[in-house]
């Protein structure tokens, strides 16, 4: 007998998260935190009380910054976040952070559309010039993903995380979005 094997295939939606995502988004964020503690410069809150409160204060609308989820039906898969930069001399710039794909729905292509609907937002806001994102360099395929997208490597702080012994690198990655890329 002869056995046969049938790939089925995911749909994800990609949107806005808001409000109404919270614990949804504080889950896979605190499972991003605690499974890679050197990918990512934040760490797991203290109070989780206030974190709440702060992760619904991040998700409600806003003209300058964005949460984008991934989701799998109802389950939130992935999830990336974008903001201008506030100063009045940096309102050219915009950056990526917490880009992060559950194991299940990793190498499914959701991590590129997370990213390219975070870039779609900064190309919306005016003047916005140059995407900026760091990435640990424990992170390798997602750096690669970077560079896939566009992203370049333009510096890299030595030793930049340290968690319980072991420290990271985080390489300083910029995507041009007006003009020629700068050597």
């Amino acid at each position: 007998m002869q056995s046969v094997s049938s790939a089925v295939a995911t749909t994800y939606t990609i949107r806005q998260l808001n409000p109404s995502d919270a614990e949804a988004w504080a889950a896979l964020r605190l499972e991003s935190l605690e499974a890679y503690p050197l990918a990512f410069s934040a760490s797991a809150p203290d109070d989780s009380a206030a974190w709440m409160e702060s992760i619904r204060t991040r998700l409600a609308f806003n003209d300058e910054s964005a949460v984008f989820g991934a989701f799998s039906g109802l389950l939130l898969v992935g999830m990336t976040g974008v903001v201008r930069s506030a100063g009045k001399k940096e309102r050219h710039k915009a950056m990526i952070w917490g880009v992060y794909v559950g194991a299940g729905s990793r190498r499914s292509g959701v991590g590129e559309r997370l990213l390219r609907a975070a870039i779609e937002r900064a190309r919306a806001w005016p003047g916005v010039e140059q995407l900026h994102l760091a990435v640990s360099d424990v992170a390798k395929d997602a750096k690669r993903l970077y560079e896939r997208i566009g992203f370049r490597e333009w510096g890299r702080e030595p030793r930049a995380l340290c968690w319980e012994g072991r420290s990271a690198d985080e390489i300083h990655m910029i995507l041009e979005l007006k003009g020629p890329p700068r050597s």
